[in-house]
């Protein structure tokens, strides 16, 4: 089983282990605090990545001949390869 690490799953874990803190004292404390610390680093990244797109669009519409290509992976006919060729 090979699954995504999401936000929703580490907060699913992270309720878990604060049951099992809560239920068997410390022992599980340095696994809370991991996810806390991984949690708290996909939210900042995912924040992030919200506010680069945001900062895109806006500069995109405000300055239109100014604005940036697509990434190479979001091109329709693929990456070129800046080299032209008349040769048959």
């Amino acid at each position: 089983m090979n699954e995504e690490v999401t936000v929703e799953r580490l907060e699913r874990a992270l309720a878990v282990c604060a049951h099992l803190v809560v239920r068997d004292g410390p022992t599980a404390v340095p696994l809370f605090e991991r996810l806390e610390r991984e949690l708290a680093a996909m939210r900042q990244t995912e924040d992030a990545m919200g506010r680069a797109k945001r900062l895109l669009e806006s500069y995109s519409s405000r300055h239109p001949r100014l604005s940036l290509a697509p990434p190479i992976d979001q091109l329709e006919d693929g990456p070129s390869t800046g080299v032209h060729s008349t040769a048959p």
